[in-house]
Formats: C-alpha cells, structure tokens, sequence
C-alpha cells in the first residue's frame, strides 16, 4: 500500500467520487448511490462503476477475487500454465491471500472479519482493477486496503455480500510478482491492523506493514541492514525518523529493528503443516520460510493499541468504530502509542542493552514537538 494520504484518497476514488478528493471520510458520506452514513457504520451500499466492471470471479477458501479479462481492468497478463482457465496472477493472489490470513491468524494476531469493527463483513475480497482507468495520478500504485464494509447489490459475482476489500493493480506490469512476494501480506496486514485499533498514524500503519511482509518472504536473501538500523536514542531522532518521516515506509527499519531484538526472547513462529506444501502456478512455494521475528512483540502491541481505541473513544466521547477521519490520524496520539511501544519492550524478553536503554529513555511528547 501506499503512503496513507494516497490511501484515503483512493478509498474516495474508488467509491465513486470525483478525482481529487483529499480525504476519504470528509467526501465518502457525500458519493452518489452509497449509502450515509460514516466510515464503520454498518455495511453500506456502493454502486461504484469499477467494481462492477469486475463481472470474473475466482474463489478459494472463503477468498473471492474479482477482475475482468476485457475492457479498461482486463489483467495485463492473462497467463495460465496450468490451463484451468483462471489466470495465474488471479489464482496466486487467493492462494496467498489465504495462506497469509492463516498464518497471521495461528500466530494470534485476530481475523478482522472476527473483530467488533467489521463485524458484519462476511469476506475478505480482492479487486484486480486498474488504477489508471479512473485516477492516471495513481497509475504507478501496486496495491490498496480499505477498512469500510460494503456490498455491491448491482454485481451478481459479487452476490450482495458485506465485504472487506483490498485492490490490486490489474495493469501495472511486474504486479503478479509482487502478489506472490510482499504486497498480499502488506495490504492483509492493514485490514488486521485496522481490526485490532482506529489509529491511521501513518509511521504505525506502513512501517509496521513492511515488516509484516516478511511472513512469507525469505528473510536471509534480503538486505541484512534492514535489521541492523539502532532504535531512535534520543527526541530528535525518534521525531525525524519515525512520526515525522515523510517516508512512512522508510520507518519500516524502527519495526525491523524491534523485531530483530525480540527474536531471542519470542516462540517460533507458528506453521499450519498443510501450508507447507503449497505453490503457486509456476510451482514456487508460497512460504519461503519459517522465520517471522518479532511476530509475538508485534502482537502484543497491536492488543494494547486496541486496548488505548477504547481509552482514546472514552475520553473525547467518540463512538468505538466510527471515529471521525481527524480523530484517527490525529497526531496528538504518537506519544501515547509511542508509549506503548516502549512498555511492550520493557515487558517482553528483550536483553537490555544501552541501545535498549536509550530507546526506552525516551520521552514521546519531547519528540512530538513540532
């Protein structure tokens, strides 16, 4: 997924709204044909012309894909080596899309489709679209998640079923590599993450997707300094590396390197057997290994930043799952999140050291200055 401004903007384009919208919650109650109402009211309505545009649809295991194999969302690969007549990139996407959820949900984090928020979506789909058949301004994203519940009454595929979404870019070139390596698992892990708590801090939301993507990636091919970045030692840091960083994604290496510390002191990662054995089309295995470090901190600070949602919703008198968009990505909240970063630490396994120690010295609102 990309930068969370491009999110909220395409979650309006998507929905049907004219190009240029800024912000998904102050224009999505105003589109034509969906039903009012704010973002967690229930399961709303949508008409919107590009989902359904995607008339195909591929299921596996509860996972439905939709797309199109004509007009403006036709796949710009339509291959299919094992001749089935469902293209790879489309079964690619649902085998690793439930092989994902599955390991995400044998290692505790909790399925949205089982959380208050989204309790009554019924699946989880994947919409292969092209993102340049409505927005040329967003033609080069890869992938998008949307934490809103909606039916689509004017799609038969789709059978008028209360759904989670992520999309997928149907027309960027190189994009089915990418389903089979680290954008399933980020756009998943937004949806779980959007389950577990209502804040869209973007260094939260991003950096801890990226590591997220390493559930199923072989984590010794890639760069090792990924792991090896310190943790923020002091205000100034913490602020330009983390909760102002203009690159959300780049904050991937605070995450990163909290995994690689907690990895001595967590359980293996937990491995349903039967997944052992999956491939995707061209026969390479879905799960390139079974290392996920820093799965059991990670859990454990998603639990408590559910846990400060409901704090946060007592407080400012908000309702649990329908905060307003200002409320969610408000930046008032990095030091209480912060904060609970720093105790999940301190609780966990973790050998203290100084770069520990200097982490956990830390004030969060000193660096939240602006």
């Amino acid at each position: 997924m990309q930068a969370v401004l491009a999110l909220s903007v395409l979650w309006a384009l998507f929905l049907g709204l004219l190009p240029g919208a800024a912000r998904a919650q102050d224009q999505a109650d105003r589109e034509p044909g969906l039903q009012q109402g704010p973002e967690g009211a229930g399961c709303r309505i949508s008409k919107n012309a590009h989902r359904l545009a995607l008339t195909q649809r591929h299921e596996f295991n509860g996972i439905r894909v939709f797309y199109a194999l004509d007009g403006p969302h036709a796949l710009y690969t339509g291959v299919d080596l094992n001749g089935n007549g469902v293209p790879d990139m489309v079964e690619d996407a649902a085998l690793h899309l439930d092989t994902v959820r599955r390991i995400y949900l044998a290692n505790g984090f909790r399925d949205p489709l089982r959380s208050p928020r989204f309790r009554q979506a019924e699946t989880i789909d994947i919409d292969l679209l092209n993102f340049d058949a409505y927005s040329p301004g967003v033609a080069d994203k890869r992938g998008l998640s949307f934490s809103a519940v909606i039916r689509y009454p004017g799609s038969r595929a789709r059978a008028d079923r209360c759904t989670l979404s992520i999309a997928i870019n149907a027309a960027l070139a190189g994009n089915h590599e990418r389903v089979k390596d680290y954008l399933i698992p980020h756009e998943l892990f937004h949806l779980f993450q959007y389950g577990h708590a209502m804040f869209r801090a973007s260094w939260y939301l991003e950096g801890m997707a990226k590591w997220a993507e390493w559930v199923t990636l072989a984590e010794n091919r890639r760069n090792p300094t990924l792991w090896s970045t310190p943790l923020p030692a002091t205000p100034t840091e913490l602020r330009a590396r983390v909760f102002a960083n203009p690159n959300p994604y780049d904050v991937r290496h605070f995450w990163n390197r909290l995994a690689e510390l907690a990895k001595a002191g967590e359980p293996p990662m937990a491995m349903p057997d039967e997944l052992r054995a999956r491939r995707f089309a061209d026969g390479s295995p879905v799960v390139r290994d079974e290392i996920w470090r820093g799965h059991a901190l990670m859990l454990r600070i998603l639990q408590a930043f559910g846990e400060e949602t409901e704090a946060v919703a007592r407080e400012r008198g908000l309702p649990p799952y329908q905060w307003p968009d200002a409320d969610q990505r408000d930046t008032a909240h990095n030091p209480r999140l912060m904060r609970v970063v720093q105790r999940a630490v301190a609780a966990t396994g973790i050998r203290h050291n100084d770069e520990i120690a200097r982490f956990l010295a830390i004030d969060p609102a000193a660096a939240n200055q602006n």
